[in-house]
């Protein structure tokens, strides 16, 4: 049995972790409709992957887009998005995986709530191997909460990769954003009044390179900044309260950097170009 629901995959030097997420998608117990993988200028052997993939499963089943250039993962997630034929968007990065039963539980409880524009859940990140999906959950009861905008502008509740949406709202990610572009998106929909739901579940598996999970992190902090001047440019929060977010990012950031998890991100980066 499919679903009325497109995953969409923005695909970036992911040669090495690609083949994962798909198999992920492919062992849902209720599959996706269609796979669409962008790949967004990758200098590895990323495109010879995608086109092996999209041969090995049903023909049509996996979709592949090629850009020539290196736009982010705003681009290829909206070019993905206009592509897409479902009822439903699931997004999910390259180098995360699956719950064998994330579609199943996520886009059942959205077809029996259709008011909700856009439900997320938490990720996994203690699981490190994707056979100890042994969990059962399509017979537990479903826990859901709506996030309120006080929840969203605190922090992020949600990893991109657990996000199912509806296909037909006109909101988008920010094309010449590359940092912080999806919680952008979660607080447009939140202070416009959209409804926006959590589940209770852990249903994405989160795999972190030591290289990547700190070497961004400035980056990520100011496009975590410009979020909120963006919101007040916009209208939808006042002066005051873009200053007071600016600030707490700011000190949550220095907190980071005195905290001994930072140091231990540290040594981890060192250990990993030292191998």
């Amino acid at each position: 049995m499919e679903t009325s629901v497109s995953v969409v995959i923005p695909c970036y030097c992911c040669a090495k972790t690609i083949d994962r997420a798909v198999q992920s998608i492919a062992k849902q117990t209720l599959r996706p409709s269609e796979v669409i993988l962008v790949n967004d200028g990758s200098q590895d052997d990323t495109w010879q992957i995608l086109q092996k993939l999209q041969d090995e499963y049903e023909k049509n089943w996996i979709k592949v887009i090629d850009l020539k250039l290196n736009y982010g993962p705003s681009v290829a997630r909206n070019i993905g998005w206009d592509l897409a034929t479902q009822d439903y968007i699931a997004f999910l990065d390259a180098d995360n995986a699956w719950h064998r039963e994330k579609i199943a539980f996520q886009y059942i409880w959205m077809c029996n709530n259709p008011h909700v524009l856009v439900s997320g859940h938490a990720p996994n990140q203690s699981i490190i191997d994707t056979n100890l999906q042994e969990i059962v959950l399509l017979n537990q009861e479903v826990k859901a909460s709506i996030v309120t905008k006080k929840q969203m502008l605190r922090s992020n509740p949600f990893e991109t990769s657990s996000i199912m949406i509806k296909r037909n709202i006109e909101y988008r990610f920010d094309s010449k954003q590359k940092y912080c572009e999806d919680y952008f998106l979660w607080m447009q929909l939140s202070l416009d009044e959209q409804v926006i739901y959590l589940l209770d579940q852990s249903l994405t598996y989160v795999y972190k390179q030591p290289k990547s999970l700190s070497s961004n992190i400035f980056r990520m902090r100011l496009g975590d900044i410009h979020n909120f001047w963006k919101l007040w440019k916009s209208k939808r929060i006042k002066f005051a309260e873009m200053l007071l977010l600016m600030i707490k990012s700011l000190l949550k950031f220095m907190i980071f950097l005195i905290s001994p998890k930072f140091h231990s991100h540290l040594k981890n980066i060192w250990l990993s170009y030292s191998n």
